[in-house]
């Protein structure tokens, strides 16, 4: 499936940040399609296409056409072409959006984990904006004291939780630092207090805003259990 037959929709965010409620909200507009979390494959995808492109300037650095050589083969491995494909496979086969789907995307929890320091989740940042057509990015965050009494993350030390939520934004607001007119904040506990707010997420994200969709939403429970 051709990346350009979609624009897309990233929410990065951590657990129990209410990302569910937001990907609700999002599916209910006529065309979109949020799929929910994959355990960060899109981050993979991201490492395999860096880890294939210093293959290549390594196969630029000396004779590894020869059989003999460390990096033998290096020299003539496509890695543009290997992104695009890889991508390509993530659109159709994770992503899977249904006929009609205008625009499409998902929701990611996992991103503070100590092997992906801030330069990484930087350049991670960049990839998804300069290979997604049009792509976004929805930074999704709640307060620290709700977050660390929801769910399963009662029972996770308080340091360890707090360590998560302020790693993340510190993080997202470096991003979207770097990034404005492609990336947007949402407060969910802000949001929650007066979903009007709403408003200009729908806006940024070049969706229809009805107000009493959103409030219909925000009415319905969850269905969902916390997993570990």
């Amino acid at each position: 499936m051709p990346l350009n037959s979609h624009r897309y929709i990233f929410i990065i965010t951590y657990a129990r940040s209410g990302s569910t409620l937001l990907m609700s909200l999002l599916n209910h507009c006529d065309g979109v399609c949020i799929r929910g979390e994959n355990r960060a494959t899109l981050y993979h995808l991201y490492r395999a296409s860096e880890g294939l492109r210093d293959t290549f300037r390594r196969g630029q650095s000396g004779r590894q056409d020869a059989r003999d050589r460390p990096w033998f083969g290096a020299h003539a491995v496509r890695p543009a072409r290997f992104r695009r494909q890889l991508l390509a496979a993530f659109v159709s086969e994770v992503l899977a959006p249904p006929p009609g789907t205008k625009v499409t995307g998902c929701k990611e929890i996992r991103h503070h984990h100590p092997f992906r320091d801030d330069a990484d989740f930087a350049a991670y940042i960049a990839f998804l904006l300069d290979n997604f057509p049009a792509a976004q990015i929805v930074f999704n965050c709640r307060n620290l004291e709700a977050v660390s009494q929801s769910a399963w993350l009662k029972s996770r030390p308080y340091a360890q939780v707090e360590t998560m939520v302020k790693t993340c934004e510190r993080r997202f607001k470096a991003a979207l630092a770097r990034h404005p007119e492609q990336c947007f904040w949402v407060d969910y506990d802000a949001c929650i207090a007066r979903p009007q707010r709403y408003a200009a997420l729908f806006a940024f994200l070049k969706l229809p805003y009805a107000a009493d969709q959103i409030d219909q939403v925000l009415r319905k429970p969850l269905d969902h259990q916390p997993q570990k």
